[in-house]
Order: structure tokens, then sequence, then C-alpha cells
């Protein structure tokens, strides 16, 4: 009875700090990342699976790193690079992070776009509309409000488990190819991996889930908490990217068929798959689309806040943090208009805006190294061994992948 009783506590102590993990990973599955996947899984079929375990270790040990430097300090990544490295600094990162963030947006506006394509929605009535009721929602709604929101959402990436489910793989093979190289080792595969990486991994997921957790305003205590709930997110967000990848393979890479977007894997996998895993992907990518608009521009506006030293979080109102809504608003405004045009082929851009976020992360690695390992900073809740070990391998083999991928691609080896 002690134990059913100590582990409902510590179950509750779980749920009380879900959040910031559950919602950065599985927004790492936005419309972008989607079609990433997508993409890259009916290029490369089975063999691309081979990074999926590594990613997610990767994965666990930033997002944790990120969270556990919130917790301990109570500052934002931006807060911190702008008192340790100056402003300088803090200008030349805001900027990379602006134009790697804002190919995002257009990603997931553009998935956005195709979702609502697919359903035969009008795009000019209902994308104005769902831009204008995701910034009447962040900027009205309290943080704990848009916390519950996003974490319900997370129950429509099952879309994607059954879409897997329906187009009926060989699980064996995808057992083995997650542990067993199943392709060749090829410039284009390691430049579709690093496009990968940096949709999973996200430079903006860094800044969020920092910001997230100090907005969440969690304490030392809860810090094992946050921790397990980090990794069960990690886990389960590349739980629903193995499945995206095992539909689109199982049906559009085996039968040979080229795609250039999500839109196109969720048309061309009715053929194979049915009807409803076809409308199951539609549905999916609509849902990612949202969340990617709604937290990408929230993580640029974070780091916007932090970096600039202004007041910005969703228990302020609008009055006392317009800097940091109207930036929000700025960036949804701004991607909706480049998506309007027709003449933008959107997803074109998809490899390209994520091998972009991948190459920018071993520069976030670095500072979480720094803060992480700061005795003055950290305390007793430095970095261990391990993690900087997994820490600098996973930024030097990134770098490594990224230039010879990106030497490869520019000369089309």
């Amino acid at each position: 009875m002690k134990l059913f009783t100590t582990l409902k506590i510590k179950l509750l102590l779980l749920l009380a700090v879900a959040g910031p993990g559950l919602i950065t990973a599985f927004a790492d599955n936005d419309a972008g990342g989607v079609a990433t996947y997508s993409v890259a899984a009916a290029k490369f079929g089975y063999s691309m699976l081979i990074i999926t375990i590594p990613m997610t270790i990767v994965l666990m040990t930033t997002q944790e790193i990120g969270s556990r430097i919130a917790v301990v300090t109570g500052k934002g990544l931006g807060d911190l690079i702008r008192e340790h490295f100056g402003i300088k600094i803090s200008i030349l990162l805001f900027g990379l992070l602006f134009f790697v963030n804002f190919g995002v947006i257009i990603q997931d506006m553009g998935g956005l776009k195709d979702g609502l394509g697919l359903f035969h929605l009008n795009i000019f009535l209902f994308l104005p509309l769902v831009v204008a009721l995701t910034l009447l929602f962040i900027t009205k709604a309290s943080y704990a409000k848009v916390e519950k929101f996003f974490l319900f959402m997370i129950f429509f990436y099952l879309a994607y488990f059954l879409s897997a489910i329906l187009a009926k793989p060989d699980w064996g093979l995808v057992a083995k190819s997650l542990v067993i190289p199943t392709g060749k080792l090829s410039y284009g595969f390691l430049y579709t991996s690093v496009a990968v990486l940096g949709t999973t991994i996200t430079a903006w997921g860094q800044f969020f889930i920092n910001s997230y957790v100090k907005d969440k305003k969690l304490t030392i205590d809860k810090l094992k908490y946050s921790q397990a709930e980090i990794y069960i997110g990690a886990l389960l967000t590349d739980l629903f990217s193995l499945f995206m990848m095992v539909a689109v393979i199982a049906t559009l890479f085996i039968h040979n068929v080229k795609i250039g977007s999500a839109a196109d894997a969720a048309i061309a996998i009715r053929p194979f798959a049915g009807n409803l895993a076809g409308a199951l992907m539609g549905a999916g990518l609509i849902v990612a689309g949202f969340i990617g608009i709604a937290i990408v521009p929230l993580a640029t506006a974070y780091a916007f806040s932090e970096f600039f030293g202004y007041e910005g979080s969703l228990d302020v109102n609008y009055t006392k943090s317009r800097l940091f809504y109207g930036f929000f608003f700025f960036q949804l405004l701004l991607g909706m208009i480049v998506v309007m045009f027709p003449q933008i082929s959107l997803f074109q851009i998809t490899l390209y805006a994520d091998f972009l976020n991948g190459i920018f992360l071993p520069i976030i690695f670095f500072f979480l190294y720094k803060f992480a390992n700061s005795q003055e900073l950290m305390d007793a809740h430095k970095n261990n061994k391990l993690q900087n070990i997994l820490l600098v391998g996973s930024g030097i083999v990134i770098t490594a992948a990224a230039l010879l991928g990106g030497l490869g691609e520019l000369l089309h080896f």
C-alpha cells in the first residue's frame, strides 16, 4: 500500500511538471518535420531509419540540458548569452535564429495551407482565420491554458500511428533497420540525414524549452520529474516520427513513387493503404502545421525578448509585453503573406531549411556546454562526463556530416 501511495505521488508530480518536454518534442514534428520525414523516407526507404535511435538520444540529452539550465538559473538561454557574451554576439545569434526559424515558419504555414487544400477548404478564407485564432489564443490565454491546449493537440499525432498500421509494413525489417544499416553511405544520404536531424533537434527547440521551462517557473526540487518528462517526450515524438516514415516507406518507397511534400505523400499513399490512411496523413499535417505556426514564432519571440532584455511571458498581458506579442504577430503575418503567393513552391525548400537548422545546432550546443558546465551558474547541477561526451560528440558528428553532405549536394555527387 505504501509503495502504491509513493508511486501515485510521483506520478502526480510528473503530471504537474508535464508540458515543456512533451510540447517542445512534439512541436519538432511540425509540418516542416512531416514533410522532411516524408521526403527522406520516400527517397531512402528503410535505410533512413538507422538514425532514429541516435537522434532520440541526442534529443533527450540536449533538451534535458536546456531545461536543467533554466530550472537552476531561472533564466532563458537568450538571457544568459546576452549577459555572458555581450550584445554583439546576441544580435548575431538572433539574426541567425530568426533567419532559420522563419524558414521553418514558412514550412509550417505552407504545410497548413496544403493540409487545408487536401480537404478542399478555401485557403484564402481558412488560412487567415486559423492565423487570427492562433494570435487571439496566444495573446489572451494564460500560460496554463496554452499548455493544456497543446498537450491535448498531441493526441492527434495518433493519426500517423494509424497510417503506419494501414500501410502494412514489414515490421521485422523496420526493427532490423533501426539497428543495422541497410543502405549505402552517400553524400545525399548524409545531407538528408542532417536535414532530418535538423527538423527533430531544432535550434528553435533549444531556445523554446529553455524559455518555456522558465515561464513555467519550475523549481530545483522538481528537476528529476522535469528530466523524466523530457525523456518521455523525446521517446514518444521520435516514435511518431518513425511511424510517419514507415507509412511512407511501406507504400511510396517500395513502389518507387517520388514526392516533394507531405501533402504529396497524403495523396500518393491512398492507392496503396486506402483513403483512410491518406485522410489521416492529411489531418495530421493540419495539426502539425497549426502547432508549428504557434510554437516556432513563440520560440523566436521568447528569444527576441531575452536577447534584448524585454519582458516576454504568456502570463504577462499584451499591454505589458507588446514587443513579445507584437513580434509573434509579425512572424505569423509575414509567413502567411509569403505562402499566399501561388508561384512559390514551398516544399522545395524543405530539406534546405532543415539542413540549415542542422548546421546551426553545433553553435547552440557550444552555448549549452558553456552554461551547463559553469560552476558559478549550475553548482552541483553541472553536466556529468557522459552528458558532455554526448553533447560534444553529437556536435562533432553533425558538423562533419553537414560539411560532407553539403559539399556533396553543392557539387551534385
